[in-house]
């Protein structure tokens, strides 16, 4: 009868910051916030950018593939497993050089089975450095699914605030459920023991 509420969290990867102007590998997993990020990657890891980089748009952000960055599929679940809802996220093109705007095919899996999906084109709009600035970017259907992955090709991206709704567990509707049920017994004693004593 009553369910807990999902509660938003937004990854935005700033506990990953480094000052310098350098490239970071972040190796094949990286975790936040009760969620995950894993590279199916045999070559490459995920990396950041340091703030003073060329390629640092005023926010830390992770790109899979330190290297070329292409191919790398990067796949979102959350710890331990359970559904959740994808909202939205950030990508930035890294290399508009060849010309061409970004092409990224986001893939759901429902917790009960089957699967959803999403192609994003992005605006291939250069500013500078074959850049292009972060477009947010919004899913429909990405209710309680159980993982989501994409590819990354050239021109490849960075990614950022991603925004997803943590799912309740079943286990917390017995938990609630036992609450009200341990109230009201003792709210039934405390009845009882006034009738007897009166």
């Amino acid at each position: 009868m009553f369910a807990a509420p999902a509660y938003a969290i937004v990854i935005n990867f700033d506990a990953l910051a480094v000052v310098d102007a350098n490239q970071h590998s972040q190796g094949k997993s990286y975790t936040e916030k009760g969620f995950n990020f894993a590279s199916s990657s045999t070559i490459y890891n995920f990396a950041i950018w340091g703030t003073l980089h060329d390629n640092f748009f005023g926010s830390t952000a992770l790109w899979n593939g330190d290297g070329t960055g292409v191919n790398g599929v990067t796949t979102l679940t959350k710890v331990g497993g359970g559904a959740f809802d994808l909202l939205s996220i950030d990508l930035a093109e890294l290399n508009l050089a060849g010309g061409g705007a970004a092409f990224v095919n986001f893939v759901a899996t429902f917790s009960g089975g089957g699967t959803t999906s999403q192609n994003i084109t992005l605006d291939g709009v250069r500013t500078t450095n074959n850049l292009s600035s972060f477009q947010t970017l919004n899913f429909t259907g990405f209710n309680d699914v159980v993982s989501v992955s994409w590819l990354q090709v050239g021109p490849y991206h960075q990614f950022d605030n991603v925004s997803v709704n943590a799912v309740p567990l079943p286990a917390a509707l017995p938990l609630f459920a036992g609450g009200l049920g341990l109230l009201g017994l003792l709210g039934w004693r405390r009845k009882r023991a006034a009738v007897a004593t009166a």
